[in-house]
């Protein structure tokens, strides 16, 4: 290996650390039962590719992994707003992976059902466009 490719590798190794190191959970109290914020990440990240993979296929399927997903999602949510639980997760991991926390359960209930309609709507115009061409014959 040469040393700009050295350079790179280690270029990206430290970028990874520095992403997953403050993700890490504290090991101490309510905080180690969240997931670490990288994972939620990587989750929005997979729902993103499985629904438009899913919705490629056939339209609704992406509304198939809708259910599953909104419901890691409630329980999500349901930990943070508890009396209890959410002022301590919020002293232990800050406000940052409160606000991390919401915004990727948003984008995991939404993605799917944005490429279903993407593709539903593509399906119609495909479909009048060509009856358009059909009567044009």
């Amino acid at each position: 290996m040469t040393a700009a490719a050295a350079g790179i590798v280690r270029s990206v190794a430290l970028v990874g650390a520095a992403w997953l190191v403050p993700a890490a959970p504290a090991f101490a109290g309510v905080a180690e039962r969240e997931p670490p914020s990288a994972v939620l990440w990587l989750l929005v990240v997979g729902v993103a590719a499985l629904s438009w993979v899913m919705a490629c296929r056939r339209w609704w399927l992406p509304l198939a992994l809708w259910v599953p997903v909104a419901l890691f999602d409630s329980s999500l949510v349901a930990d943070l707003v508890d009396p209890v639980i959410g002022p301590a997760v919020r002293e232990e991991l800050g406000l940052s992976y409160m606000m991390q926390a919401d915004l990727t359960s948003a984008l995991t209930l939404v993605l799917p059902l944005m490429f279903a309609n993407l593709m539903f709507s593509r399906r119609e115009q495909d479909k009048a466009k060509l009856s358009r061409d059909i009567w044009r014959r």
